[in-house]
């Protein structure tokens, strides 16, 4: 994806990298930097087929972005 002139180059080439992971490598990223997510996507994982589970969570993740920022818990 070549950068437009008004398109930081920088930003285009991590939009360009993170378009072209696969939804399997989305939810395995997901799934090993939080603990929750993990379980409840085997449980669903165990509970419907896993191309289920796939989709579920990365609807999931996309209504979270829908939201925008929200606070660091902690």
């Amino acid at each position: 994806m070549p950068a437009t002139p008004t398109e930081n180059p920088t930003r285009a080439a991590l939009e360009a990298a993170v378009l072209d992971l696969t939804d399997e490598q989305i939810a395995s990223a997901l799934c090993k930097v939080d603990r929750a997510v993990k379980a409840a996507y085997e449980e669903r994982s165990a509970y419907a087929w896993p191309r289920e589970a796939q989709l579920s969570l990365l609807g999931a993740l996309a209504r979270r972005l829908e939201r925008g920022r929200v606070p660091a818990s902690g």
